[in-house]
């Protein structure tokens, strides 16, 4: 039995977070399972076989990239570069997803499958690295500078800038009604407003007028 569109749907988000996918997961998703699913039916769906074998060739021939994970050997050191039938005997071949959406653009739409082409499901994805940390910080000073401007309340200073502690006490206040009293991670949003405008400050000499 194949997985809801609504389960599968909700699911496919997170597969997005690998630069690079399995490849019996790969089969799986293009046959609308979910992945944990694959030993039940394994041998069983033809059709699931059948691109299975097609992304093995692809491999083999060197049309989709992948990577080896490598072995771990007693002496510390990491093995790579084994034959392609070895690594995905051994399930130590990943494909890389880049690779893969290049090579299922050569096909016909329909057999596209949601989890690489789905682009109403594409939302924004975490990301930890200080370039994603520095877009929100600044996002968050945009926001303080309009709010500043519309609304007397939040300004400060003979230059009208935007007054971080008035913001982030309306901001608690708004997200203890919608949470309750005991919600947590607002109580210092007045100094993340505060790192939010320096950093504009420092990169748009236009908000310090």
């Amino acid at each position: 039995m194949t997985s809801s569109p609504s389960d599968l749907h909700a699911c496919l988000r997170y597969w997005d977070l690998s630069d690079n996918i399995r490849l019996d997961d790969a089969v799986a998703l293009w046959c609308g399972f979910q992945p944990d699913q694959l030993q039940q039916i394994h041998g069983v769906t033809t059709c699931m076989r059948a691109k299975r074998s097609a992304l093995v060739h692809a491999l083999r021939d060197g049309r989709l990239e992948y990577e080896d994970l490598g072995v771990s050997a007693p002496n510390g050191k990491t093995y790579y570069d084994q034959p392609v039938d070895e690594l995905i005997e051994k399930d130590r071949l990943v494909i890389k997803k880049a690779s893969l959406r290049r090579w299922f653009e050569q096909v016909s739409a329909t057999e596209r499958p949601p989890f690489l082409f789905d682009e109403a499901r594409q939302i924004d994805l975490p990301d930890g690295s200080d370039a994603a940390e520095v877009s929100h910080l600044k996002g968050v000073g945009m926001m303080a500078l309009v709010l500043a401007k519309t609304q007397p309340a939040y300004r400060i200073g003979p230059d009208g800038r935007p007054n971080a502690k008035q913001i982030g006490v309306a901001v608690l206040a708004t997200a203890k009604e919608l949470f309750g009293p005991d919600v947590v991670g607002f109580n210092t949003f007045e100094r993340r407003v505060a790192l939010a405008l320096k950093l504009l400050e420092q990169e748009t000499p236009a908000s310090r007028r």
